[in-house]
């Protein structure tokens, strides 16, 4: 009896013992997590992300000389919140790369790509906000031009919602703006946009341990030499200058576009668009790059402030195409060496130059006739925009018109294509062309005198409708700013479709198209869209009406000249040249 007892004690004191034990090493653990929470030092970088490497041997900075400001780096920190994620952006750039880059930061705030002065005060013209296109407003503080105003509560004409247009649909591509979370989309910030490379996907690529298979974020830790055209595509995609070097033209909106089922499944989408795959451009058939003939200046500009993309673009294909040894004034491209050119990527080519005994090229008349009006394939033409802003609550009958490279647009639906109602603030912006097409231009005269594509950059008509259901305005036609007229222009376009064999001489010649007189005759609406606007600036013109006559009527001369430029054709024999 005695020791039954001294066992049950015994027992009793052991269960004790454990609760006591266990619970003091819930303590100490406790206290130690708790220790451990508030002495993790998040300054110690490469404990977590081990294998990262440095940008380049000319930034093999501490991590916290690029993403830390200078209050920050000589103590531990609790979180992550104090890390500078884009340290290239233009806000953060003079505290991180004003000390080695200030001149380059300096010149880059003035250039096109930072204000987007020509784009903003173009819109803002034609829709009536402003007297003329000249530079005003800019994407981004600035220390001439202003930032956007805030849209007027109370909508009466377009120009009430050009600026609303301008944030949310049209900057989407500023180097300062949070890039659209999509498949060809990504990139950094301000230097970051360029410099720093990002797979279509978003996804990390390099070795550090932490970030493997993050999306959102570089290819690799490192700046990118020579940049890839993929890169430039991340802005330059949609029918703008960029898409039609590698021969990507958009889809029409509507869903039954689609490009169709393969294998079972739709293609993956790049750019929130599908694509026709057009020709190329032969240099990048060649193995180009966008930066081979677009170099800092074209890009980064020179430091004066610009106010349109005719000022910003300093290449010309003279200089890479004229001989150097029949021009001795020739500016040549840095990138030729003994009639060489070599490329970004140490690749050496032989020029193309300009062969005076091409028959085409030996026409007088062809003298102030840009490459370009020769030498493009194809080129975008979109006539008729019509924009619409629909603030009511259900947008669910757009739903297949929800791919139309807009996020702002294809948020509001998921991949069936059913409505997700998941805001309450302004509307998106539905954009629907007339029609579109890839075939040749109408020409106009550029700054520089030359005959070049004309393109409709915009014929808007302008809908709105309020939350309630109300159509303020439907289908208006901005007036422009100085009231000359419709807010409708036409511009030059440099196709970069560039192919060796010219079109032929009839493309333009007996083309009212080409000589701006429209499609066909008539007064239909489809008909009356291809009847050149006057562009923005004064010193871009629209044919005379005699150069007009002279591309509509094919002289004797001109059939003269055409005969000979088909015998060459037939018997790749040069012809000899009669000026008579």
């Amino acid at each position: 009896m005695f020791n039954v007892l001294r066992r049950q004690l015994w027992a009793e004191k052991k269960i004790g013992f454990r609760w006591i034990i266990l619970l003091s090493a819930f303590v100490s653990f406790g206290s130690i997590s708790l220790g451990q929470a508030e002495s993790t030092d998040f300054s110690k970088c490469l404990k977590c992300h081990e294998g990262i490497k440095h940008l380049d041997t000319d930034h093999a900075f501490a991590c916290e000389q690029c993403h830390l400001l200078p209050g920050n780096r000589r103590q531990r920190l609790q979180t992550h919140d104090v890390v500078v994620r884009h340290p290239a952006a233009l806000s953060n750039a003079p505290t991180f790369c004003a000390p080695c880059h200030e001149n380059e930061i300096n010149t880059f705030k003035n250039s096109l790509h930072y204000t987007l002065a020509g784009i903003i005060n173009q819109t803002r013209y034609l829709w009536g906000a402003q007297e003329d296109a000249y530079p005003r407003y800019s994407a981004s503080s600035h220390e001439i031009l202003n930032a956007l105003p805030p849209s007027p509560s109370s909508v009466q004409s377009p120009a009430d919602l050009v600026d609303d247009l301008l944030r949310r649909k049209c900057l989407a591509c500023h180097t300062e703006k949070a890039p659209i979370q999509r498949n060809g989309f990504f990139r950094g910030l301000g230097c970051a946009a360029c410099h720093i490379l990002y797979e279509n996907d978003g996804i990390y690529r390099g070795n550090d341990r932490a970030m493997q298979g993050q999306q959102g974020y570089p290819k690799y830790h490192r700046f990118c030499t020579p940049i890839p055209v993929r890169q430039c595509q991340h802005c330059h995609n949609g029918h703008r200058v960029g898409a039609d070097y590698t021969g990507l033209y958009e889809h029409d909106y509507h869903q039954s576009y689609r490009t169709p089922i393969s294998n079972g499944t739709m293609p993956r989408r790049t750019y929130l668009m599908d694509h026709h795959q057009l020709r190329p451009d032969v240099h990048l058939e060649r193995g180009l790059l966008c930066v081979d003939c677009h170099r800092q200046e074209d890009v980064m500009g020179k430091g004066d402030l610009l106010g349109h993309q005719q000022e910003a673009v300093n290449i010309r294909c003279k200089h890479c195409h004229v001989s150097v040894k029949s021009d001795k004034n020739k500016v040549s491209h840095p990138g030729i060496k003994n009639d060489l050119f070599c490329s970004r990527r140490q690749q050496s080519y032989l020029l193309p130059t300009y062969d005076q005994s091409v028959t085409a090229h030996a026409i007088p008349q062809m003298a102030n006739v840009h490459c370009v009006g020769c030498h493009s394939a194809w080129a975008f033409a979109d006539y008729g925009p019509s924009l619409l802003r629909d603030d009511r609550e259900d947008l669910s009958q757009w739903a297949p018109w929800r791919l139309q490279g807009d996020a702002g647009v294809a948020d509001r639906f998921d991949e069936q294509g059913r409505f997700l109602n998941l805001s309450t603030g302004p509307g998106p912006w539905f954009v629907g062309w007339r029609f579109r097409r890839w075939e040749f231009l109408t020409l106009g005269i550029d700054i520089e005198g030359r005959v070049v594509p004309f393109r409709p950059r915009y014929q808007y008509q302008v809908s709105y409708v309020t939350r309630h259901g109300r159509v303020v305005l439907d289908n208006i036609v901005p007036q422009r700013g100085d009231q000359s007229g419709p807010g409708w222009a036409f511009m030059p376009f440099y196709p970069h479709t560039i192919v060796k064999r010219g079109r032929p001489c009839e493309a333009c010649h007996g083309q009212s198209l080409a000589a701006g007189r429209g499609l066909w005759e008539g007064n239909r609406p489809d008909l009356y869209l291809t009847l050149p606007s006057p562009p923005v600036y004064s010193p871009l013109k629209l044919l005379s009406e005699k150069q007009r006559l002279k591309i509509m009527k094919k002289t004797p001369a001109f059939r003269q000249w055409r005969f000979k430029s088909l015998l060459q054709d037939n018997h790749g024999a040069r012809v000899p040249i009669d000026d008579d």
